[in-house]
């Protein structure tokens, strides 16, 4: 986390760095910030050099610009009201980790009271079978800047980790341990007692993860409809190890814990797709597939419209998309500019592995689909974008080109 002074300064924050075999080196935050009148920007954080695109006063994207280094995220304003004390109650989660070369990925539920931590998740190691196992562990006071250390115990293997509450609702953690990279985010849950009426209504998702190939080779996005245990009108672009693929799934089942919040989904596509979907709310989840050919894991939110249009998307949005094509690593960060008549110009910072480039303001089309199925076309970038929308302010994207492993999100700037 980094303290912004509104005057170009960063004064303060902690730094924690994760890469390879050698474990965590922690620093203090300095450095310098600049914001133009369209929200994009830059942050120089430790002699690091971010780009950057403001969502709103709260929130922003990022891309790293640095030579031979590539990375993207987000960044949220800490409520520094909730940095005091550990997380307290319980959250739904979902987690991405590398151990010793072997990815994977886990989706649960765990509650935290005064430290200690009892919950549920579901794992599954690239090449493995799904786990299920009990959570215990405990999560240290924070020491400063909402920043303290955890530690996450399956039964077999304990894991150790910063974390940083952004709010009473959220946190996020770092894997601490050499030679084990990962991050995790946690949201509280609402809504309990669940239901099978929890998870109810049109949904629009976006995940990605690994694969036997490639670290970060699938990414995916899509959209279905559930109700009473009965999942309908399901579609999903995807892009595994370099092929493309567009499928429906036109029935399906779940059923769903009431406690946990944990929903087993079986999707009746080409073949049977088994998931696991931990709610947050009746509106989100955590999900994780079930495949042993690939470690995918995602976020899905409900649609706010019964029907979109070309209108829907129109306004600036913030964006940010990180992956890789079939030369490079490549991200970017900008704005894209919709005017609700199908046609866009989206204006980026890009990074492919390590060079970075500013090609200006690229113009392009869109046509978007009743259930929120967007293609898009942008000149000299790709033919191939699929948004799907969340509401008109927010979607996932993936971009649908072979030998592409690209996706991200898009919000509307406040």
């Amino acid at each position: 986390m980094f303290v912004a002074d509104g005057n170009g300064n960063i004064t303060g924050g902690a730094d924690d760095f994760s890469e390879g075999s050698a474990g965590v080196s922690s620093t203090s935050a300095s450095g310098v910030y600049s914001i133009n009148n369209d929200g994009t920007g830059q942050v120089i954080l430790n002699g690091l050099t971010l780009d950057i695109t403001l969502v709103s006063s709260s929130k922003l994207y990022l891309i790293e610009e640095d030579f031979s280094l590539d990375a993207g995220g987000t960044a949220d304003k800490q409520d520094t009201s909730a940095t005091a004390a550990p997380p307290s109650g319980t959250f739904a989660f979902r987690m991405h980790v590398e151990n010793a070369s072997v990815p994977s990925a886990s989706v649960g539920a765990l509650t935290i009271t005064t430290g200690s931590v009892i919950g549920k998740e579901d794992l599954l190691a690239l090449g493995g079978t799904l786990s299920s196992p009990t959570l215990s562990g405990a999560f240290n006071a924070p020491v400063s800047f909402g920043r303290g250390t955890a530690t996450l115990n399956d039964g077999s293997t304990s894991l150790q980790f910063f974390y940083y509450v952004v709010g009473s609702g959220k946190f996020l953690l770092l894997s601490k341990d050499a030679g084990v990279i990962g991050t995790a985010q946690a949201e509280a849950q609402s809504g309990t007692p669940f239901a099978t009426t929890s998870l109810s209504g049109s949904y629009a998702f976006g995940s990605k993860g690994d694969t036997a190939i490639s670290l970060g080779g699938v990414n995916s996005a899509g959209r279905f409809s559930a109700s009473n245990g009965t999942i309908s009108a399901g579609v999903l672009d995807s892009v595994k190890d370099g092929a493309t693929s567009n499928i429906s799934f036109n029935a399906g089942t779940y059923t769903v814990d009431s406690t946990t919040g944990r929903a087993d989904v079986t999707l009746n596509a080409s073949s049977s797709i088994h998931e696991i979907f931990y709610l947050v709310s009746s509106s989100r989840a955590f999900f994780l597939i079930d495949d042993s050919s690939k470690v995918e894991d995602g976020t899905l939110d409900l649609q706010q419209s019964s029907s979109f249009s070309n209108a829907s998307l129109n306004g600036q949005f913030a964006f940010v998309m990180d992956g890789f094509d079939a030369t490079t690593l490549k991200d970017r960060v900008g704005t894209l500019q919709a005017d609700g008549n199908g046609r866009l110009t989206l204006n980026e910072v890009a990074n492919a592995g390590g060079a970075i480039s500013v090609p200006g303001p690229l113009s392009g089309t869109y046509s978007v689909s009743t259930n929120g199925r967007t293609t898009a076309s942008i000149s000299s970038l790709s033919s191939n974008l699929i948004f799907y929308l969340v509401s008109s302010n927010d979607a996932y994207i993936v971009q649908a080109d072979s030998g592409t492993e690209i996706s991200g999100i898009i919000s509307k700037q406040q």
